[in-house]
């Protein structure tokens, strides 16, 4: 957890600031009775969210006022102790100090920092963005996040699905989504290299919509008329017995073109699932060992624990594969010995008569274009059968989603209802969310959309996440308080003070707090600020002078 900050900037009455010491759950940034603004109540949090490797502090008015400056920090974890410093001026590096705040000569990149960060408070989860997701929960003013109305944004400008996606990932979901994920990619990597040989002319680029498809079989039908007609008139002269064996051979002729596009299909559709079984849908041990081989310090087990799971759908998907390809097999050997028996038949029946070259060209014609429309048509179903491929992976994805959704939901629900229960004297209604797809959602408090109301259930929001993951921290300004009645006031303090894990807030006018709850922030008060050169920096940019 973070145990100490300061900086040269931190000033009162002139003089350097003593370090801030942190302590497990509850740290309070005081402000005065008044609630006078421009102090650093805001800063001092956005300092706070700067040592875990955020960056809107370098934008805030202390660095703006009292120009770069430098803030050393300490982490404690496992009784052990790391310092660090962070410059504003150069806040993609974290240096690498000693216990009396002296430079080591080590840096971190700051991603490598805040990948140690998360390793350090054991959230190193698939799909989970340290950054992201803790600055989902430091809501401070500058960051953008205080928006009661839309509690999941954490960020500016982020939608829903990725809002659900850091909560899969905080919830330590997003591995058993991870396959589903896999599944989708390669199905559109396969889509996008069908359209690329066909923007090549690899092969067909022929491809029409459903109704070319109906009308070039409708064309199909017409040439094979024509092709059957040609044939009869130079059957002309023949006998009779001669004539019936060519309609007959004509008719097994269309029996087989249709055998042979069935064959066809089911070829195709073999292809495909040859393809699945071939690649499959997660890393091989070679893979493995040659992810050590470039990253030696990789955490391997992590990853066989990931995988062994991966494997283990990855094998109930080849099962299902496996079957359908025997099946398709098992047509595919019936439709062979179709054709097979029907080209014995039109063997047997032979040929009749001479063929003249006008005949001959006119079949080639016929010919020529009965393949190019079949042609078309085939690459059209290659393409469908693509598609469909590929919407029933997106199903499968959203399905898996949404029914895990369903869970973190039902868990969310059940604590902000005990958390609400706690707040009122009479029941009221608690806020709620519901997860729509897994691309959508609503979180309101029924009936109650007064904007204390929605102030409330922000911060019971937070609090529910913060007890049911391993969310590491939160921080929460003095503007989300403002609005709240005394009752609900009180008892979120409480809930603050009842976890070891570091909650962060800033706080003023406390004086028209209860006795209780004054004696709460009073206890666990970290920095307290004021007018008279005792602001955060010592002194105050909204005086005239």
């Amino acid at each position: 957890m973070l145990t100490r900050m300061s900086s040269p900037a931190f000033k009162m009455q002139g003089k350097e600031r003593a370090p801030i010491v942190f302590k497990e759950g509850l740290n309070v940034v005081l402000g005065k009775n008044d609630g006078a603004m421009s102090i650093g109540k805001s800063s001092a949090l956005l300092a706070i969210d700067f040592v875990f490797g955020g960056d809107t502090y370098i934008k805030s008015d202390g660095v703006r006022k009292e120009g770069h400056h430098t803030i050393f920090f300490e982490f404690t974890f496992d009784e052990q102790r790391y310092w660090f410093a962070r410059s504003t001026s150069d806040a993609g590096t974290v240096f690498i100090c000693n216990e009396k705040n002296e430079f080591t000569g080590d840096t971190y990149t700051k991603e490598e920092y805040v990948d140690w960060l998360k390793k350090q408070y054991a959230i190193d989860f698939v799909g989970l963005s340290f950054r992201v997701t803790l600055s989902s929960f430091f809501r401070i003013y500058g960051k953008e996040n205080t928006d009661e109305r839309r509690p999941l944004r954490g960020i500016p400008g982020q939608d829903m699905e990725k809002s659900i996606n850091m909560l899969l990932a905080l919830f330590d979901k997003y591995k058993d989504i991870e396959v589903f994920k896999t599944s989708v990619a390669e199905h559109k990597r396969k889509l996008e290299a069908y359209r690329e040989a066909r923007k090549y002319e690899f092969i067909s680029n022929l491809v029409g919509g459903n109704k070319k498809y109906e009308e070039n079989l409708v064309r199909i039908q017409a040439l094979e008329r024509q092709l059957g007609a040609l044939a009869e008139e130079a059957e002309k002269g023949h006998t009779e017995e001669e004539i019936e064996k060519n309609k007959q051979k004509a008719a097994l002729l269309t029996q087989k073109y249709n055998i042979e596009s069935a064959i066809q299909a089911g070829e195709r559709k073999l292809r495909l699932l040859d393809v699945s079984l071939e690649y499959g849908l997660y890393p091989t041990e070679a893979d493995m060992s040659a992810l050590q081989e470039f990253f030696p310090g990789v955490n391997l087990r992590k990853l066989y624990e990931v995988e062994k799971y991966h494997k283990k759908l990855a094998g109930i998907m080849n099962e299902q594969f496996t079957a359908e390809r025997t099946a398709v097999e098992q047509e595919l050997e019936s439709l062979r010995l179709q054709h097979q028996n029907i080209r014995d038949q039109i063997r047997e029946l032979g040929f009749v008569g001479n063929i003249s070259k006008e005949f001959l060209d006119r079949h080639s014609e016929l010919k020529a274009e009965i393949a190019a429309l079949t042609t078309q048509n085939q690459a059209f179903l290659m393409q469908k059968d693509l598609q469909e491929a590929k919407a029933k992976a997106e199903d499968a994805l959203r399905r898996s989603i949404e029914t895990i959704l369903a869970e973190i939901e039902e868990v969310l629900n059940a604590k902000m209802k005990e958390f609400n229960d706690t707040l009122f004297r009479t029941h009221r209604k608690p806020p709620h969310i519901k997860f729509n797809r897994h691309d959508s959602y609503k979180f309101e408090t029924p009936d109650d959309t007064g904007t204390g109301s929605n102030y409330k259930g922000m911060i019971v929001y937070d609090l529910a996440v913060l007890f049911t993951t391993d969310l590491p921290a939160l921080a929460h300004d003095s503007l989300i308080f403002k609005n709240l009645e005394k009752d609900v006031e009180d008892g979120i303090m409480k809930i603050y003070a009842s976890t070891p894990k570091q909650v962060f807030i800033a706080y003023d006018k406390q004086g028209d707090c209860r006795p209780e709850t004054q004696k709460l922030l009073e206890d666990n008060c970290i920095l307290r600020l004021s007018d008279n050169n005792c602001e955060l920096y010592g002194r105050s940019w909204n005086k005239e002078e």
